[in-house]
């Protein structure tokens, strides 16, 4: 019996089938990672914002873990706090490590390694000294007792969610205890120890970090999520030194508004340093301050139109609401669209707003250079003409002239003047209303 033979249109049909599969086996969505975020530096706004970025696109994107790695002194306490918030609820496993060697995770840091379902740490790393204070100093007694109260039953919860020792834990913040990385792991406040994350990925395979959830490590892809641009910027503005003298800057240079006469510049600018610097110091969260600065924009703008201010307020307006723009919008925000600004469109707009008013200062100082065009004083060196004859060599020495239009009772120091001849105006008299003309040359 012969072989039955193969329709030409599933003979056409398999190829593409085998093609689909294979971009559906090999697509994105269907790739197996992890989500890789860093905590650098000082604690603040703007890390906390960063970290729940990366929780989010981990959970967006289904990933394996979240992979947190720390240096940080510590910083902010309501930072700190979003920062935990958003770890401990998290649907995506969370792993923490202290890397590289010598990095620490002390005060608020500590908090955020044992908010993590998994803490590890690179040999010679620390973590602890985690008891309040403020601005290097301690609090007083009911402060202290307070702050101190809090932070140890958010520490405690910590540990007992996560199973580590609840005495060690609360010894951090009560006694400012620290831990090397050896001891943290020898007194099970950590778990793991690493001495860097391939080395890590490898322990982590096939251990289980959530009830019925364990880790596949091999073939996994990282996913970065490193700070943008404009968080960088934000992160610099953050430190406490330049956080106090941007409140400084704002303040004087409102103060020096309010002391002088009309409305300037220095009224928008020092709004702009003061929403930037309150940013900063976390009194003023990111949503917030962006509309405050889009209002101070738009404010000096309107101004500007009305004001002689040379285009300085307009200028300031106009970085106040590109700075609001920067922090409206959120990149990591996006998905399957434009994730960044388009500088290509946004440039040109802000740069001829810019030269837009540059142009303005330029024509408002060039006006303000010339004589007066209006007034008694504009019609100085005006030309007219003599209705009548006039002078002291005649029989009157006062006569009508017409300038600009309008008739004048003119006088001269000239011996006559007759009427048609051309005059120019030399003075204008007040008291009384006269002018004093000479015969033009």
């Amino acid at each position: 019996m012969g072989r039955r033979a193969v329709s030409p249109f599933w003979s056409r049909l398999w190829p593409l089938a085998l093609l689909c599969a294979s971009l559906i086996w090999t697509s994105p969505a269907f790739a197996r990672s992890f989500v890789h975020v860093r905590v650098e530096g000082v604690i603040n706004p703007i890390t906390a914002r960063h970290v729940a970025r990366a929780v989010d696109r981990a959970e967006r994107e289904q990933a394996e873990f979240l992979l947190l790695t720390l240096d940080t002194p510590g910083g902010l306490v309501a930072s700190m706090q979003e920062i935990v918030a958003k770890l401990s609820n998290s649907r995506v496993p969370v792993v923490g490590f202290t890397e590289p060697r010598s990095a620490q995770a002390t005060s608020a840091g500590a908090f955020v390694l044992l908010a993590t379902d998994i803490a590890a740490m690179a040999p010679g790393t620390r973590v602890g000294s985690a008891h309040p204070v403020a601005d290097g100093k301690a609090l007083d007694d009911v402060l202290d007792k307070k702050a101190t109260n809090s932070l140890t039953a958010l520490i405690q919860s910590l540990a007992e969610r996560r199973g580590r020792p609840v005495d060690l834990a609360r010894s951090m913040v009560t006694e400012s205890i620290s831990f090397t990385a050896e001891e943290a792991k020898e007194k099970k406040l950590v778990e793991l120890l690493a001495a860097n994350q391939a080395e890590l990925l490898r322990a982590l395979d096939g251990r289980e970090i959530r009830p019925g959830k364990r880790l596949s490590t091999r073939g996994l892809t990282a996913v970065e999520v490193p700070l943008t641009f404009v968080d960088r910027v934000l992160d610099r503005i953050a430190d406490p030194s330049v956080t106090s003298l941007l409140i400084s800057l704002g303040t004087l240079a409102i103060v020096y508004e309010l002391a002088t006469a009309g409305v300037g510049a220095g009224g928008a600018i020092g709004a702009v340093l003061l929403v930037l610097g309150l940013l900063g110091s976390s009194v003023l969260p990111i949503e917030m301050s962006a509309v405050a600065l889009f209002v101070i924009g738009v404010l000096s703008l309107a101004l500007e139109v009305k004001l002689p201010t040379h285009g300085v307020l307009g200028g300031a307006g106009l970085v106040g609401m590109v700075l609001a723009a920067a922090l409206m919008v959120d990149s990591d925000a996006y998905f399957g669209g434009a994730r960044i600004v388009n500088l290509w469109l946004l440039g040109p707009i802000i740069v001829a707003a810019g030269v837009a008013m540059l142009l303005l200062g330029r024509v408002t100082r060039r006006a303000l250079s010339e004589p007066f065009q209006t007034g008694s004083e504009a019609l100085v060196g005006r030309l007219g003409t003599a209705r009548e004859s006039f002078g002291k060599a005649l029989s009157s020495e006062l006569g009508q002239v017409m300038v600009d239009g309008a008739r004048w009772q003119a006088e001269t120091l000239e011996p006559e003047i007759q009427a048609g001849d051309a005059i120019e105006v030399v003075r204008v008299s007040t008291r009384p209303m006269r002018l004093l003309v000479r015969r033009a040359v």
